[in-house]
C-alpha cells in the first residue's frame, strides 16, 4: 500500500474515531436529560424523543448540533472518496 493511502485511511480513522465519540457523547448527554426530566431511570419512547426533539430545535444545542453535522459530512465525503484516493497508480 503506498505511502499516501495509509496516510489518507489513517486520516479516516481518526475521523471515524471523533465522529464516534462526539456522537456517543451527544447521546449520553440526551439519555441524561431525559432521565432528568421524566424522573425514571429507563425513560420510554416519549420522553426520549421529547428530549431529542428540543435537541434539534434549542438554541443551547445550536453549537453542539453544527459540529455533529460538519463531521458527519466530512466523514461522509472521506467515504465517498476513498475509491477515487485509493486508485491503483
Amino acid at each position: 500500500m503506498s505511502a499516501p493511502a495509509v496516510i489518507f485511511l489513517t486520516l479516516q480513522a481518526l475521523l471515524f474515531a471523533a465522529w464516534t465519540f462526539m456522537v456517543a457523547r451527544t447521546l449520553l448527554r440526551l439519555r441524561r436529560r431525559a432521565v432528568a426530566q421524566s424522573g425514571v431511570t429507563f425513560p420510554g419512547p416519549r420522553a426520549s424523543l421529547t428530549v431529542f426533539g428540543h435537541f434539534l430545535r434549542s438554541p443551547e444545542d445550536k453549537q453542539e448540533r453544527r459540529g455533529l453535522l460538519a463531521i458527519t459530512a466530512v466523514l461522509i465525503a472521506f467515504s465517498l472518496s476513498t475509491q477515487f484516493a485509493l486508485e491503483p497508480t
